[in-house]
């Protein structure tokens, strides 16, 4: 009987039925790490990569699920890129700078990535949108000092 309730467990799962697999996006920081852990509002965005990681990037706003994708083979017309896929290909380290804008959707506005506090994730892969999946980090953006400045607010007391 346990035997029959499995059987029919994977003939009606969504995964027997359409073939579809969630991507898996692995955490290495020998393929990609993601440099500051906390960035400030002026500060860029340093990915460290490693052998195959990919051709493709995106960064994903985590509070929103806001996803842009910064190089990507086939852009849509008028969608910034940082760079083309064979340069992201053979980079070892990529520079995503504070002011760096794009969209979250085909239709949406263009804006800054880093334009809310709160913890972001980049992406990379060969094929950001397949089930193939690859390699992912996160950090922490902080946006500017509570007095509105690029400066870190100094400690009293302190020379």
């Amino acid at each position: 009987m346990k035997s029959i309730f499995v059987a029919a467990l994977l003939t009606t799962s969504p995964a027997a039925t359409d073939g579809y697999e969630p991507a898996v996006w692995s955490s290495d920081p020998r393929i990609l790490a993601c440099s500051p852990d906390t960035l400030q509002a002026s500060q860029p965005l340093v990915l460290s990569l490693g052998l195959g990681h990919g051709r493709e990037l995106a960064i994903r706003r985590v509070s929103d699920d806001s996803w842009y994708f910064l190089v990507v083979g086939s852009p849509p017309d008028g969608e910034p890129q940082l760079m083309t896929p064979e340069e992201l290909a053979s980079a070892s380290h990529v520079e995503v700078p504070a002011s760096f804008k794009g969209r979250a959707s085909v239709d949406g506005p263009l804006e800054r990535i880093f334009s809310r506090a709160g913890t972001y994730e980049a992406y990379v892969s060969d094929n950001l949108e397949s089930e193939e999946g690859g390699y992912m980090c996160s950090f922490k953006y902080i946006g500017m000092s509570p007095n509105n400045s690029f400066k870190p607010n100094s400690l009293r007391g302190s020379a």
